[in-house]
């Protein structure tokens, strides 16, 4: 709010009238501070204790779904159903040598958190080799994919985000086990998740 004085209005004033006209302004614009918005009804209830225990997971060890796909064993311990379509959270337990294809996300960022192993990340035209402990972050449309170089089954910690990707994993899983994946049919879903399969070489 902005108050002006003219000139004339500033030379008739005598003290007494300038202090009093000031103590006016301070008074409206303390006053008009004070209108703060009040809490609305929905934002009292999404901090109601009841419902925020009401939205917590806790999985036990051999607790989640399992999916055999792509030589990895992949459990879903949070699906996105349980975080408001935030984000899900998987293990991945892969073989030595094995891992996905190199692929592109058009819609999910990934964080890999590895737990057990050692494994080579491919992202973008760089490769980076990390062990027990490493955490690396994947951003979506970055190109990338994962290998185990050690000689021991790898574990990694996978939260992807936003949710529903777990779905696309579910899907594959429901294919046909005893004959070789049909890759076109593969193809297929993927594209419905924003999912594209890549050469090795990326293309290049």
């Amino acid at each position: 709010m902005k108050i002006e004085f003219s000139e004339r209005a500033t030379r008739c004033c005598s003290g007494a009238c300038k202090l009093i006209l000031l103590s006016a302004f301070v008074t409206l614009l303390f006053a008009c501070n004070q209108q703060t918005e009040q809490p609305s009804v929905s934002n009292i209830e999404a901090f109601d204790p009841v419902k925020l225990e009401q939205k917590t997971v806790i999985v036990e060890p051999d607790g989640g779904k399992t999916w055999n796909i792509f030589s990895l064993q992949i459990v879903g311990k949070i699906m996105s159903e349980q975080t408001d379509g935030a984000y899900s959270v998987v293990l991945s337990t892969t073989p030595p040598n094995g891992g996905p294809p190199l692929h592109v996300h058009d819609r999910e960022d990934e964080v890999f958190y590895v737990l057990e192993g050692t494994y080579e990340f491919t992202y973008g035209q760089q490769k980076k080799v990390v062990g027990k402990g490493a955490l690396v972050h994947l951003p979506r449309k970055l190109p990338h994919g994962f290998r185990n170089v050690g000689d021991t089954p790898g574990l990694l910690l996978n939260t992807i985000t936003p949710g529903g990707f777990e779905q696309f994993f579910e899907e594959i899983d429901q294919l046909p086990k005893n004959q070789p994946l049909d890759r076109q049919k593969v193809q297929e879903i993927a594209s419905t998740y924003g999912l594209k399969f890549l050469p090795a070489d990326g293309g290049k």
